[in-house]
């Protein structure tokens, strides 16, 4: 092989990375042993031990006899090291022991600087002891003193004479923290922050420990019987500034000089898990029974005759009972062990501590599914910065995921949110009894649960208006969606509230399929959901023109106006147009009419064709049945899903009594954009859009939070949204235009965005 090509050879690289080879352990364990037997040596050092030929010896007989532990070489080497560097020797074993540890752990280099530093330091150390005049006495251990002979010209004769002895205490001494960074390799700002942590930390760990024995002592004082627990003083006033009173001051400059300070609350526990099922309901009276007695006053209220066709079919209709709704199992669940929960705060306050956050505990609220833990940082902290160490949090509290409020809306706490070990359901029967579903003002109220403070939550459809529930599989969306249609039944009757809905995926609503609420079949067919949402669409329309031709602006002023008043002057003006008719020469004109029999001249010519084919139209289908492949037709025949029937006329329009509520909901929107995307965006933006004051509402439901499925379009007009456990915080912006389902816990945790609320509840 020439030479040009070996020169040409790349090197060979090594084996093994240089910090993790072998050999380190090997060197590691020598330093150690050297440093021990460097140490043994200087600690046991005897004169008597220096051989007769050294200048060390005391007497010619010296050495004859060994003390040292090392033997005479150690007697030799440690003598000389305290001839010549005092004291300061033993910095040279200490400094190797560190550098076998760092060695066997493999965390740093030893380099040459290390080395460097550590020779500083010896140097630098007999200097300063010379200098201060520490251990100077000289005896046979140090002949030269404690600072040796280093020190004794160093320190003595150079830099004392030239600086003084304050100039060369401070030259030394920066020079020995020099050497002591380049040992340990470590910044000197680093070394001082990790110094301060650590005393930050040693007081949060005092502070959460004085809080704890507090809460323990106070919690055992409540529960001896005929012990007098002490009020805690809410207001405390500083101390009276001694020099007034020499001073002379006026009352009034002293009391601008002692203003009042409040102190915050002292933190309390707040258990609202425990699940109300098993009390005493006997003295209050049932759902169905309130509801009933508000729907016979109101037809008692109706003029008589004036009751329109779902009204008289459903008279008789009863309200399902509460007890169809079955309570839990008693589950014996231990109580909550308060000593946990302010021994996992003390957690959250040190963890918060070691990243140099000094907080205060605060109240601790145990809810069904999470618990809330509250910290007060204190003045002047960023609340960011503790919203930043999610992650930090929820490892020193071993949580599987955790959720932080910073702040808490409407309070100066931070809230840090953890799962709880053991979850408590809450039952839907329980919601429903709730005073707030019962006696609330909400005109379609909707149970969805309950908030981490035990408060239940009841959502108005009416004044959402329309609803987006979305999350993951598994993660409670059915269930949700079962609870709003429960509410909505055990509170209207069929004349009330009607229901179209629309289940591609089969199986989630074929139980309401016998639901006598129900405008039409469960549609199952991702083609025919179309068609439904275009009825939809034309029963808002055909709703506004009523509107219209009675006066009124939206569905409650309709179903609330004069009916007896109004139905006088419907009879009037028919007579009227009778008496006209009879007395009109007889038309050669094809003219509509209303069902009524009431004719208008204002209809013009052109729609005699159309109304001619529309009432040459089949009327057999059956009431509220599917009819085809593509077609959909309602109680009067009319075929829903033509796009080319023409619009419903005002002159042929049946002026009902009243209207009910219609709910459409949508389980699975993704089914659905698969089909017909562009359709499907218009029908459902239609009906958001104008759908409210008909009296219309939708709930769009999906386990796919996708962009391309929850459009922009179709959230636009969707204000209202619940959304459940989610993988991502992408997904979670899809829904809620912000991130933080990803840290829900699955089962039934979800947040939930009220109309025109700012903060989402998470219940």
């Amino acid at each position: 092989m020439s030479r040009a090509a070996a020169a040409a050879r790349p090197p060979r690289a090594r084996s093994t990375d240089e910090k993790e080879s072998p050999w380190n352990d090997v060197f590691g364990i020598l330093l150690l042993m050297l440093a021990a037997m460097l140490l043994l040596a200087l600690v046991s050092y005897d004169p008597r031990d220096m051989p007769s030929w050294s200048f060390l010896a005391l007497s010619e007989s010296s050495g004859d006899s060994t003390h040292n532990f090392v033997g005479r070489i150690g007697a030799l080497v440690a003598g000389h090291m305290l001839w010549l560097m005092g004291f300061a020797a033993y910095l040279l074993p200490f400094s190797m022991m560190w550098f076998g540890v760092c060695k066997l752990h493999s965390k740093m280099k030893i380099t040459r600087a290390a080395w460097l530093g550590v020779a500083v330091m010896i140097i630098s150390g007999a200097a300063l002891l010379e200098v201060q005049s520490l251990l100077s006495e000289r005896d046979h251990f140090t002949p030269l003193g404690g600072s040796g002979g280093l020190g004794f010209v160093i320190g003595g004769g150079l830099l004392k004479n030239l600086l003084g002895k304050v100039g060369a205490t401070l030259v030394l001494g920066t020079v020995y923290l020099g050497g002591l960074f380049l040992v340990t390799g470590q910044h000197p700002l680093t070394v001082i922050h990790n110094i301060r942590l650590e005393l930050t930390r040693w007081k949060a760990e005092r502070e959460a420990q004085r809080l704890i024995q507090e809460k323990l002592a106070e919690e055992a004082a409540n529960t001896i019987p005929g012990t007098v627990t002490p009020v805690p003083e809410g207001l405390r006033r500083k101390k009276k500034d001694k020099g007034a009173e020499l001073r002379g001051d006026t009352p009034a400059a002293t009391n601008m000089e002692l203003p009042l300070k409040f102190d915050p609350p002292p933190p309390k526990i707040i258990d609202s898990s425990v699940s109300r099922a098993h009390e005493d309901r006997s003295d209050k009276p049932k759902l169905a029974e309130v509801w009933e007695q508000k729907r016979a006053q109101k037809m008692e209220q109706a003029p008589h005759g004036s009751l329109g066709n779902l009204t008289k079919l459903f008279k008789d209709y009863k309200l399902p009972s509460m007890e169809l709704l079955k309570w839990p199992e008693e589950t014996h669940r231990a109580p909550t062990d308060k000593s946990e929960l302010l021994g996992i705060q003390a957690t959250i306050v040190k963890a918060l501590a070691s990243f140099g956050i000094s907080v205060e505990p605060g109240d601790i609220t145990r809810g069904p599914a999470i618990t809330r833990y509250e910290v007060r940082p204190v003045d002047g902290l960023r609340v960011s910065r503790i919203a930043n160490l999610d992650a930090d949090i929820a490892r020193a509290t071993r949580a599987e995921r955790i959720n932080i409020l910073a702040p808490i809306p409407g309070k100066d706490t931070v809230g840090i949110e953890l799962a709880n070990s053991e979850k408590t359901i809450v039952p839907l029967r329980e919601l429903l009894e709730d005073d707030v579903f019962v006696n609330g003002k909400s005109k379609l109220p909707v149970a969805l649960g309950k908030d981490v403070y035990g408060k239940t939550i009841i959502g108005d459809l009416a004044a959402m208006p329309h609803l987006l529930v979305a999350g993951a599989t598994g993660s409670g969306k059915s269930v949700c969606i079962n609870s709003i249609i429960t509410s909505l039944i055990c509170r209207f009757a069929p004349d009330e509230l009607r229901f179209i809905m629309i289940d591609p995926k089969v199986v989630e609503m074929q139980n309401y399929e016998e639901l006598p609420h129900l405008a039409l079949p469960v549609v199952t067919d991702p083609k025919k959901a179309l068609l439904a949402l275009r009825w939809v669409v034309k029963e808002m329309e055909n709703r506004y023109q009523i509107f219209a031709q009675e006066g009124c602006r939206n569905f409650e002023a309709f179903n609330n106006r004069n009916i007896k008043r109004k139905a006088e002057a419907d009879a009037a003006r028919a007579a009227r147009n009778a008496a006209a008719a009879t007395a009109a020469p007889a038309a050669t004109t094809v003219k509509p009419k209303t069902k009524a029999g009431v004719d208008d001249a204002r209809v013009s010519a052109a729609f005699a064709e159309e109304a001619a084919q529309e009432n040459a139209a089949p009327k057999t289908a059956e009431v509220g049945t599917v009819d085809g492949d593509n077609e959909l037709r309602d109680a009067s025949g009319t075929w829903l899903g033509d796009s080319q029937a023409p619009a419903p006329r005002k002159q042929e329009v049946v002026i009902p009594d009243t209207m009910p509520y219609i709910v459409v909901i949508v389980d699975e929107l993704a089914d659905l954009m698969q089909t017909a995307p562009a359709d499907i965006e218009v029908a459902i933006a239609r009906i958001t859009q104008m759908a409210r004051a008909a009296g219309i509402h939708l709930i769009v439901a999906t386990q796919t939070p996708r962009a391309d499925v929850i459009t922009g379009v179709i959230k636009a007009n969707i204000p209202t949204r619940i959304a459940f456990q989610v993988s991502s915080a992408l997904d979670s912006r899809v829904i809620l235009d912000r991130k933080g389902a990803e840290n829900l816990v699955g089962k039934g945790d979800m947040l939930y965005v009220p109309p025109g609320g700012a903060q989402p509840i998470r219940s």
